[in-house]
């Protein structure tokens, strides 16, 4: 696994540090996420099993890509249209985040963006998309925990939080699209 790299300085270097290649990556949040985002809310924390940055950031999401490169791109810098969110062709957690944070859909592209580049990502390279399924598969059957998955999420700790992810989309998706 790398060490986590700022997003912002990814973003500056038109991604060109993130490998091409399948893998794994892991999304760090500033510790006030879990506040902010409603996670010690409705989680026991204290049950939560987070990773962590050597700068006290918390690992909330975790995710396979064919691509690490444009993965990540498009978690962070993907356009937002109507059309992507009636389609439903959408980063699952750029959406989550827009929802989250109840940031304008129409006129927030500017804070999503913001948000991200406060961000810190790590991945870790595989050699073929079934090798990058394995280590997910294995991620989400380890020790940690990641809050903001919601597919194939099933850790008792974070029932209620998935619920409450699953309404909040429900509801900041239909404020736009209907």
């Amino acid at each position: 696994m790398t060490e986590p790299q700022l997003l912002s300085a990814l973003r500056d270097s038109d991604w060109s540090g993130v490998p091409s290649s399948p893998g794994v990556y892991w999304w760090y949040f500033p510790m006030t996420s879990l506040e902010r985002l409603r996670i010690a809310e409705l989680c026991d924390v204290a049950k939560l099993r987070l990773r962590r940055t050597r700068e006290g950031k918390v690992c909330l999401y975790h995710g396979m890509a064919n691509n690490l490169a444009e993965r990540i791109e498009w978690h962070a810098a993907q356009k937002l249209t109507v059309k992507c969110l009636q389609s439903g062709f959408l980063s699952t957690f750029r959406f989550t985040l827009l929802a989250l944070n109840d940031f304008n859909y129409l006129e927030g592209a500017q804070e999503i963006d913001s948000f991200f580049d406060a961000l810190s990502i790590s991945w870790r390279v595989a050699s073929t998309r079934g090798e990058a399924e394995a280590f997910e598969q294995a991620e989400f059957h380890g020790e940690y925990h990641y809050p903001l998955n919601i597919k194939g999420n099933r850790r008792p700790e974070l029932i209620q939080y998935t619920r409450h992810l699953k309404s909040v989309r429900k509801a900041y998706k239909q404020r736009y699209v209907e």
